[in-house]
């Protein structure tokens, strides 16, 4: 971070956090929760250059991509981290489709065509509603949770919340998850911490994980400078899944975790518990 603006990034922080007017507070906090942890890529793309079987859907001013599933299978409820866009996860959309699952991919707000800004309440909010459309939208009574990276501390929250004790998950997929974004703050961005240090919303998945139950992969590269992997392994250590799996990878970066030496364990592990 440029050194020039840390002393006024600070003193905007202390100015909000003791300043006359709320709005003008939240405003600030929003701006800044958007800035530093959320790249999203607003570039809006045709599913079917990734796979003819997606097709776009329009949910409440957001962009999804859906495909559905054979006769019997879940549909994956797919939640991406903060880079890019949709497009650039057209190949694991694919990877659960030629396995006959059905994909329902969202597209927070500002990524790929969705309308609005991002939040953390706006996207939570609209992917708890989500999850619970989905049985109308595809015919699945059977939701598996897809969190890659930001999209982990989401999953982690429908499956702990109202929504997914309403109706369980199936499973949850873990791709790169973190304890809480202000954990990875503290760990990658200190000079930031005073920023969020109070923010407790912002998916204290740590948290999240204890009560959930359901069936959990975690996957997580043993060099991933994004996320560290202890965030990954902490998170397994906390879950009280009877079934769950840490597939750690000592060669694996953030992206690099997408490899068939995970996928083959997934492929087997979603077998057994959703049948062939």
């Amino acid at each position: 971070m440029n050194k020039f603006f840390l002393p006024i990034l600070l003193a905007l922080a202390f100015v909000t956090a003791s300043g006359p007017t709320p709005v003008r507070a939240e405003s600030f906090a929003t701006q800044m929760e958007r800035r530093t942890f959320y790249q999203f890529s607003e570039k809006r793309r045709n599913p079917h250059k990734s796979d003819e079987r997606l097709q776009e859907v329009i949910y409440k001013g957001l962009v999804l991509w859906v495909g559905k599933p054979k006769k019997g299978k879940p549909t994956v409820m797919y939640l991406p981290g903060s880079g890019g866009n949709l497009y650039t996860r057209g190949h694991k959309f694919r990877w659960f489709l030629n396995r006959g699952y059905g994909v329902v991919a969202m597209a927070y707000p500002g990524m790929a065509g969705s309308k609005g800004q991002p939040s953390r309440n706006s996207i939570q909010g609209l992917a708890n509603q989500l999850y619970t459309d989905i049985p109308k939208m595809t015919g699945s009574k059977q939701i598996i949770l897809m969190g890659e990276s930001l999209g982990t501390g989401v999953a982690l929250a429908i499956a702990a919340g109202k929504p997914g004790r309403a109706r369980p998950p199936s499973a949850i997929i873990l791709q790169a998850p973190y304890t809480s974004l202000v954990d990875l703050t503290a760990a990658k961005n200190p000079l930031l911490l005073p920023m969020f240090a109070s923010r407790t919303d912002l998916w204290p998945s740590k948290r999240a994980i204890q009560s959930v139950k359901a069936p959990t992969f975690i996957m997580h590269g043993e060099k991933d400078s994004t996320v560290p992997f202890r965030m990954g392994q902490k998170l397994y250590e906390m879950s009280p899944a009877k079934n769950k799996i840490l597939a750690a990878r000592k060669h694996a970066g953030h992206t690099s975790i997408w490899q068939q030496n995970v996928l083959t364990p997934l492929r087997e592990w979603l077998q057994a518990i959703h049948g062939k």
